[in-house]
Order: C-alpha cells, then sequence, then structure tokens
C-alpha cells in the first residue's frame, strides 16, 4: 500500500560568502500522514573555485512531535562519494551511525535521547529544534546536538557540542528580505554560555512561523537568506 505525501512547503536558499553568491538549496517539507511522519528534502549546490560542483543531499526524517529519527547525508564532487545515516531507535535510546564511501563502510552505535539534536549541512534543518526546544526568553539555553566532521572519508564518530541558543523577545520581529515584509523569531546562537573578550560573534537567525523553518542566517561575512517559500495548504 502506497503512503500519500503531502508537500506542505517548498522554496530556496541563497548562500553568500562576502555578498557573493556562491551556494544554492531547494528544500521540501513533506508530511506523510499515513506514518505521522515529517521530511525535509534538501539538495545544496555549491560551485567551487575550481569549476566542479558539490552536490549534497539531506534527509531529515521526524515524529509527528518534530523530534529527528532519520538523517541521511550524501555528498558528490566529480568522481568521489560519501554517505552517512543518523538512525535513532526512539524507544529504546539509541543511534545508530553509519558512513559509507568507495573503500568502506564504518557503523558506531551510541545511547541518544530526546534531548539531543541532530544537525546537518542544510539551513531548512538548521532550527528544527524551536519546535521542541523550551528556551528561556531571559537568558540563553544550553542546546546538545551530535554531528559529524567525516566527509570523503571516516574520522570518527559523532561528536556531542553544546551551543547556548538567545531567544530576542517573545514576540515576532518584521523584517524585510527582497523587499518582502516577513515576521519572524529572532534567536542568537552562542558558543558560550556568557559574554566573554574571547567570545567568539554570535550566530543571528530569524525563523518564520511556519514549522521551524528559517528565513535568514547571518554570521559574519557569511549570509544564507530565503529566496522563496511556498506554503502549498
Amino acid at each position: 500500500m502506497s503512503i500519500k505525501a503531502e508537500i506542505i512547503i517548498e522554496g530556496t536558499y541563497l548562500y553568500f560568502e562576502k555578498e557573493v553568491n556562491h551556494s544554492q538549496e531547494n528544500f521540501k517539507l513533506v508530511h506523510l500522514p499515513g506514518d505521522e511522519t515529517y521530511h525535509i528534502y534538501s539538495e545544496i549546490v555549491s560551485r567551487l573555485e575550481n569549476g566542479e560542483f558539490l552536490k549534497i543531499m539531506v534527509r531529515y526524517e521526524m515524529t509527528n512531535n518534530f523530534y529527528p529519527h532519520l538523517v541521511r547525508i550524501e555528498k558528490s564532487l566529480g568522481s568521489r562519494y560519501s554517505s552517512e545515516l543518523y538512525s535513532i531507535d526512539l524507544k529504546n535510546q539509541e543511534l545508530k551511525y553509519t558512513f559509507q564511501n568507495s573503500q568502506i563502510t564504518q557503523d558506531f552505535k551510541k545511547s541518544f535521547n530526546t534531548k539531543h539534536y541532530l544537525t546537518s549541512p542544510a539551513f531548512a534543518t538548521s532550527t528544527i529544534f524551536s519546535l521542541t526546544k523550551k528556551l528561556d526568553a531571559t537568558g540563553r539555553t544550553a542546546l546538545s546536538f551530535l554531528s559529524s566532521n567525516n566527509d570523503w572519508s571516516y574520522e570518527k564518530p559523532p561528536q556531542e557540542k553544546v551551543v547556548y541558543v538567545e531567544l530576542k523577545g517573545r514576540e515576532t520581529e518584521e523584517i524585510k528580505i527582497n523587499n518582502a515584509s516577513l515576521l519572524a523569531s529572532h534567536y542568537f546562537i552562542h558558543e558560550a554560555e556568557n559574554n566573554s573578550s574571547n567570545s567568539s560573534p554570535p550566530v543571528e537567525i530569524y525563523v518564520s512561523k511556519f514549522y521551524g523553518l528559517p528565513y535568514q542566517m547571518i554570521h559574519g561575512d557569511q549570509k544564507i537568506v530565503v529566496k522563496n517559500m511556498k506554503k502549498n495548504n
């Protein structure tokens, strides 16, 4: 029996470095009512300085309560290819990670719970935590997530990292992107719990009211901006 999929939102992000557009991400948020899950599918295409194209495909599956339970990341560049698969058994609180390239397949398991989040290269998945994490509106809230630095070869298993999320007010703000006025929640993401003289500048993110999808990210000379976002129902 086939499972009917409903495309809820689809759109495009543009990636900039010093105002130069170098990458594009096309994404879809899909609901599968039959198995009560939400999926984000993203395709990121980047043109490198040597003229080659790096393509990254992300499949990010969540429960009906927006907790991630499967993330697949595929990368290709010329003849090189690698994939990473995060599969979470929420009942037994276990994470299985599999890395694969043309030479090896490497597996890793560890305990996992819903206090942790999974990251991916897709901007569309970067603020999903806002749907389930209760944030302190008067300070910084610790956010634990797992990610890996494995690129074309396996170096080490996914590592846990803690960042601190600051919500800039309980009310949404009006921002302008591409001459359009948008209502968004405003977040700062810090590396440290408190400011210090050697603290790195925070990542600034504006998040839409639609399923925790972001509109814009600013961090130094780097910027990611929504080009379009279409809600289908």
